[in-house]
């Protein structure tokens, strides 16, 4: 059963987008989330809320990466930097990164393939939405803190290793937000901690299928406010040759099941419950502590005939419990799935169906 979004979710139904030279505009709910930080502990931290989109419409054409439709100004969506997802078709919830649009095209980067080869065709619908960046979604470090010394910060956020592989990688990058420094003559923003001197890196963009993990002295609160999502969501999980962890975000702004969010469709279900090979990690994010391990993992079984135990998904502390139904997958956080190792590297899609209904 899908559940209703949350008042706090429903605070207004605004004309959050703006169909640039088209007829209609679109009234979306909109709302905000509010997620706690612990003082001097790690805490996931997860965009599920959307930046107001800069367009949606229906392509009118579409050429190997280069979609077309009308009404844009050239350069619009690369600066703020933008994502183009799709929101109809066979590649629903797969977002792209904007390279450059004109006044009736967009480009986009679609990896080793195409977005046209992919499988997307003329008529499908698609949105313009901004990234999230550091500035914008921890504005003057909101919710994480700040330092004026540059060289000692005490607040952190951790973006999880995306391009590695293997288990327990270690954060690929980490940013602190500096109030300014007069010793050292720096300005007030975001820095990466690898090299501050390089300059700030405000326009950072934020990766909303990717794990972040808030590091704050103090006990704080990052407020998210922005559109709710109403297409499936769409996230790559990595298979390697090693064990590998997948460092993903929970795609909805509100608590759901394991069930209810489609993992199982690219987890190894198990007929032997008491031998599974991947899983699910979740943290208790309230918890005081850093480097924290996790705090529950689960494990989808295909049915165990010998233990009758029927499918569904399972706690690894104590399978006998029965099948897990409980919203474990928590709104505005992150999880790790792990991946058994394979003969050969693959990539699959997690695909998640919108777990709610808007009034």
């Amino acid at each position: 059963m899908k559940s209703f979004i949350p008042y706090s979710l429903l605070l207004a139904a605004a004309a959050c987008g703006v169909a640039y030279g088209l007829t209609t505009a679109y009234t979306v709910p909109v709302g905000y989330l509010t997620i706690n930080i612990p003082a001097a502990s790690d805490s996931t931290v997860a965009a599920p809320l959307i930046r107001p989109p800069l367009y949606a419409g229906a392509s009118s054409s579409i050429s190997g990466n280069t979609v077309g439709a009308t009404g844009f100004s050239s350069g619009a969506f690369v600066s703020p930097a933008c994502y183009l997802k799709v929101t109809s078709g066979p590649l629903l919830g797969m977002f792209f990164p904007i390279t450059a649009n004109t006044a009736s095209t967009i480009t986009v980067a679609a990896g080793a393939s195409t977005l046209q080869a992919l499988g997307f065709v003329t008529g499908n619908n698609f949105k313009v939405i901004p990234y999230w960046t550091l500035a914008t979604l921890y504005p003057a470090g909101a919710g994480v803190g700040g330092t004026s010394d540059a060289l000692n910060p005490t607040s952190y956020v951790f973006q999880a290793d995306a391009t590695g592989t293997g288990p327990d990688r270690s954060s690929s990058r980490v940013f602190f937000y500096c109030t300014g420094d007069v010793d050292l003559g720096l300005p007030a923003g975001w820095y990466d901690n690898a090299d501050p001197f390089a300059g700030t890196v405000d326009n950072t963009q934020i990766d909303p299928t990717l794990q972040y993990t808030i590091r704050s002295s103090a006990a704080s609160q990052v407020v998210i406010s922005g559109e709710v999502p109403s297409t499936q969501a769409n996230a790559e999980v990595v298979i390697a040759t090693t064990v590998n962890d997948n460092y993903l975000a929970a795609p909805f702004p509100v608590d759901t099941s394991l069930q209810a969010s489609g993992l199982q469709s690219v987890i190894a279900a198990t007929s032997d419950a008491l031998n599974p090979t991947e899983y699910v990690f979740l943290y208790n994010d309230s918890a005081t502590g850093v480097n924290k391990s996790a705090s529950a993992a689960y494990f989808y079984c295909s049915g165990d005939v010998d233990l009758s135990l029927p499918a569904g998904w399972y706690d690894n502390s104590d399978p006998f419990a029965g099948v897990v139904t409980a919203n474990v997958l928590k709104a505005g956080r992150c999880f790790i799935l792990r991946k058994a190792p394979a003969g050969s590297s693959s990539v699959l899609d997690w695909n998640a169906s919108v777990p709610y209904t808007t009034l």
